[in-house]
């Protein structure tokens, strides 16, 4: 039985990140009862750079969140994972539990955990939080690969897993990365006491500092949690996110 029948968890992942990364937090998840997916969005590996912007990667998530509340009243907990802060922020965008009720809507999302995610607001993008240049490696246009991935992501995992998750990143298309951000969820107030940060400590891709700054500038609250881990704490620190998870979807529920 699961333990809380209405609410699943939607993993959105970061950028060159298939689903295959976040199996173990998945597989975690659902062994003690709870429905865990892993989000789709176009720009990774995408078939279509030219046209994979960040609001197209929104309006996917977003209509698969819709079919779980639609087709089976379910409440929503987005769990955003580095760049999947962009797209899952926008994809929430008027999508609160309360604000379904009071439209006399089924489901609704109950809350949001950025996992050391980026916070952008409407308007912006990672091109421009990188001070309008990208890394040297990154192209300008096109898709583009993550490199080198085990330094930047997976330092502080064992090096067979390491080695192993680093050759399935997969390729990530640049305009998704350059275009501006839509309306973001956590900038609602709907959110005030259902918005989580996870602050990866050991972090290289994204800094502490820079996490730290984007939280700051967002303007508004965030329940902040230090988890001492890299890039991917759903790997090396995993019964540690799990459990700040499932905290999260019971504190969340409740309010």
């Amino acid at each position: 039985m699961a333990k809380d029948i209405e609410t699943t968890i939607v993993i959105v992942p970061g950028a060159w990140h298939p689903a295959i990364l976040y199996e173990n937090l998945i597989s975690r998840l659902q062994t003690a009862g709870y429905e865990a997916i892993v989000a789709a969005y176009p720009s990774c590996n995408s078939q279509s750079p030219k046209t994979a912007t960040c609001d197209q990667d929104a309006k996917a998530i977003r209509q698969q969140c819709l079919s779980l509340m639609e087709d089976k009243g379910k409440h929503l907990l987005l769990v955003c994972h580095s760049f999947g802060g962009i797209p899952g922020g926008a994809a929430a965008h008027g999508l609160s539990k309360e604000e379904r009720l009071q439209k006399g809507e089924k489901g609704g999302i109950i809350g949001l955990v950025y996992m050391t995610a980026f916070v952008v607001p409407e308007g912006s993008s990672v091109l421009e939080l990188m001070g309008g240049k990208h890394a040297p490696f990154l192209p300008t246009e096109g898709m583009c690969i993550a490199s080198p991935a085990i330094e930047a992501f997976f330092h502080d995992v064992d090096e067979d897993t390491a080695s192993r998750l680093a050759t399935a990143l997969v390729p990530h298309a640049m305009l998704a990365l350059d275009s501006p951000a839509p309306p973001q969820a956590w900038a609602e107030t709907a959110y005030e006491g259902k918005r989580a940060f996870l602050k990866c400590t050991l972090d290289r891709a994204l800094p502490p500092a820079m996490q730290d700054k984007l939280v700051k500038d967002s303007g508004v609250t965030w329940d902040v949690r230090d988890v001492e881990a890299g890039h991917e704490p759903h790997l090396s620190q995993l019964e540690k996110v799990y459990e700040m998870i499932v905290g999260f979807v019971e504190a969340f529920q409740g309010n």
